[in-house]
């Protein structure tokens, strides 16, 4: 699945990309985001046999991926970028491998190559073990699309950013797990400041951040962990420069106008759950079980 919106070339040299691949993916689907840039006919024109989404108008990546995984019908869905791929010609046929031997994985996320041979970080190369993950890419990553039905799935209200940790912590708390394993990887035409965590992009997942605290985190932990995110998130902007200190108020009343949305969303997890899920993004764990003696030691 992609989602895609006025970048018709890079969906075009990546769907050419992914119909070389054997064997094929058993469906190919596009959700093109209010495109204004003829997206859509190169699709039809150039890709007959993928299926096609289209918002009428621009209604974000969050839930545009929500619908396209609502409309497949793999057990396996793969997910990627308009400029992302696989390199391994047989990938399809080494991930139903993959998921076998991650049985209780919902999610697994991949190592991506990107233009300066550089990856997302130095804990998911190629040569890093496979390791449990607080949050995945979905520009390289595959979900067990019955999985993604059963529980309460991306919350389309965020419009852009930071779905894939709250799902992953949806999939915790439900017994899953989100794992990284090395031995596929995603070929990433990442444009660095054009498609990273920009100032027009950094207020969506600061906000959206804040609105899963106040979705999945208990009571009493709640208040603290909401402070704590604000504050790292303005301590990140000042980092940045005054260009971006300047404008953490803008984000922090979006946020407050969320607020009534996210208490109707609000399905609390256990804080075990909850606290362990937090320390995985500083200290990946290998298996299961050691996540299990986390959540001991925070009970």
């Amino acid at each position: 699945m992609i989602a895609t919106r006025n970048r018709r070339e890079e969906l075009r040299r990546t769907l050419g990309k992914l119909f070389e691949l054997q064997p094929a993916a058993d469906e190919i689907l596009i959700c093109a985001d209010g495109c204004t840039d003829g997206t859509s006919e190169m699709v039809r024109q150039g890709f007959p046999s993928c299926i096609l989404l289209e918002n009428d108008s621009a209604r974000g990546s969050v839930l545009s991926r929500d619908r396209l995984l609502r409309a497949a019908s793999g057990d396996i869905v793969l997910s990627l970028d308009d400029d992302s791929y696989p390199l391994d010609r047989d990938f399809f046929a080494k991930l139903q491998h993959v998921f076998d031997q991650h049985a209780d994985a919902a999610v697994i996320t991949f190592p991506e190559l990107r233009d300066d041979g550089a990856s997302a970080g130095p804990t998911k190369l190629p040569s890093s073990p496979a390791h449990l993950v607080s949050a995945y890419p979905n520009c390289a990553a595959a979900m067990r699309r019955e999985t993604y039905l059963r529980l309460d799935g991306y919350p389309i209200f965020f419009e852009h950013a930071y779905e894939e940790p709250d799902y992953a912590l949806q999939c915790y708390a439900a017994g899953y797990t989100v794992c990284f394993d090395p031995r596929l990887i995603i070929r990433h035409r990442y444009l660095g400041s054009q498609n990273g965590n920009t100032l027009h992009r950094y207020p969506l997942n600061a906000r959206n951040e804040l609105w899963s605290v106040l979705m999945r985190c208990p009571f009493p932990y709640l208040i603290p962990v909401a402070l704590f995110r604000i504050w790292r998130q303005f301590r990140y902007a000042c980092s940045k420069g005054p260009a971006w200190a300047i404008r953490e108020p803008i984000w922090w009343w979006s946020a407050f106008l969320g607020i009534p949305t996210c208490l109707r969303h609000r399905s609390p997890i256990e804080w075990r759950i909850y606290y362990a899920w937090m320390k995985l993004a500083r200290q990946p764990l290998s298996s299961e079980s050691q996540l299990l003696e986390k959540t001991k030691t925070a009970a």
